[in-house]
């Protein structure tokens, strides 16, 4: 018998249902364990090569988990090694701080 995805993997997955190929990208989440502990969102992948998939997929894992206030870091394992570790919205944070930087220097010029 397979073990069911978990919640998380389930959410990211509803996420993108109207996009079947970022979809498509995010299936091999079910072959890893996803949870949240402490703020972080921890992907343990069995093997490296998936592990370096999830961490080409980063991007997509995000979105869903930044917008609904899921975890502040991803962290991605391998067999209780640390693989790498992502900070979630920096991107969207730095985009924000930018665009108001922008509209500040265009109301002053």
């Amino acid at each position: 018998m397979r073990k069911q995805p978990s919640q998380l993997t389930r959410l990211i997955w509803d996420f993108y249902r109207e996009n079947p190929m970022e979809l498509q990208n995010l299936k091999l989440l079910a072959k890893c364990k996803v949870f949240r502990r402490w703020g972080v969102l921890h992907v343990r992948c069995w093997n490296r090569e998936i592990a370096d998939a999830v961490i080409a997929a980063r991007s997509l894992i995000e979105e869903p988990i930044a917008k609904l206030r899921i975890a502040r870091e991803i962290k991605i394992s391998v067999e209780n090694t640390q693989i790498a570790l992502f900070p979630i919205g920096v991107n969207q944070r730095m985009k924000e701080k930018n665009k108001r930087n922008f509209e500040k220097m265009k109301d002053e010029g």
